[in-house]
């Protein structure tokens, strides 16, 4: 076994017979949030530093920043400052931020946006429903909003890619009128009725224009 192999699991094992004593002790008496929070802490600390000195490891990474993410949540929780009906969207965001990490460390790999994106998405929309923010027809316009705004980002990209703008335009609109029947359905009917006099209001002129034009047409047909 080399060096490096008995470093990580000197560490690794480490950690695992920490959390094991820290659990029986559990068992006995309340240890309290913060000794859970201290411990998650220096061992996420721990482990990154075990990673600073091989950064091929990305495992350690990943290690690392879970710890870290878990003694925060821990702390907030302790603290009152994160309620429990956003503990979810604590843990959606914290799942993101590594796929958006490993996209900016490499450009080329554009699919991580795509399991970011949506657990973002999803994220902001779990405190909007419990603010009020969003009732149930708003709910269904943002996720066919939130649906809909990776095929405009497709096609602004590239514009050769107008195929995006189809999926993209019907979730778009299916999405609009929920939106605009929440705010003000009363209203539609009578604006439906309007626009449909003045397009039948407006046929009327147009087709008067056009037969004045037939019927020129048709004196010209008859002179020799």
């Amino acid at each position: 076994m080399n060096t490096q192999s008995k470093k990580y699991g000197l560490v690794l094992g480490g950690l695992l017979i920490v959390f094991g004593v820290l659990a029986l002790l559990e068992t006995v008496t309340d240890l309290g949030a913060w000794v859970w929070v201290a411990v998650l802490t220096i061992g996420g600390l721990a482990v990154y530093g075990v990673y600073a000195t091989d950064r091929e490891e990305k495992w350690l990474l990943i290690i690392s920043y879970a710890m870290l993410a878990v003694a925060g949540l821990v702390a907030l929780l302790t603290l009152g400052v994160l309620d429990d009906p956003y503990v979810a969207t604590y843990v959606l965001l914290a799942i993101a931020i590594p796929f958006l990490a490993a996209f900016l460390f490499d450009r080329t790999r554009w699919g991580l946006l795509i399991p970011f994106y949506v657990l973002l998405a999803v994220g902001v929309m779990v405190p909007l429903i419990e603010l009020g923010v969003l009732d149930d027809n708003l709910t269904v316009t943002y996720i066919l909003l939130a649906i809909a705004i990776p095929f405009f980002v497709v096609f602004i990209r590239n514009t050769k890619n107008w195929w995006a703008l189809i999926p993209g335009g019907i979730l778009a609109i299916i999405g609009l009128s929920f939106l605009i029947a929440e705010a003000s359905v009363e209203y539609i009917f009578a604006a439906a009725l309007i626009v449909a006099g003045i397009l039948i209001v407006v046929r009327q002129f147009t087709k008067r224009e056009e037969t004045p034009q037939v019927e020129e047409l048709d004196n010209s047909e008859e002179t020799p």
